[in-house]
């Protein structure tokens, strides 16, 4: 129970000091540093590397999340390019066509 306590402790120290601004920077690192020895403060090795783990896993999630929304627009990108090339094509196959 302690170590959850303390491994959401650390979570919510780590989303607080991610959206702070430049200002507060500073103070949020000293207040982590002032604090990091206090009982209850600190985690296990092990509960870091799991904790590293899960957020690299959730990076590449989003990486991949990313990549997917990318190749979808290219998609969409391609096959409207090659609509309007194709209506180029007609217009100009009709217009050649009207000349005669």
């Amino acid at each position: 129970m302690k170590k959850l306590i303390s491994l959401a402790a650390v979570g919510a120290l780590l989303v607080a000091s991610s959206a702070c601004t430049p200002k507060t920077a500073g103070q949020d690192t000293a207040y982590i540093n002032a604090n990091r020895g206090q009982e209850g403060a600190q985690i296990t090795r092990q509960e870091a590397r799991q904790y590293r783990r899960q957020q690299a896993i959730a990076a590449d999630e989003v990486r991949l999340e990313n990549m997917k929304r990318r190749q979808t627009t290219d998609a969409i990108h391609e096959n409207a390019s090659a609509a309007r090339h194709s209506v180029g094509a007609i217009r100009s196959i009709r217009n050649f066509f009207r000349g005669w």
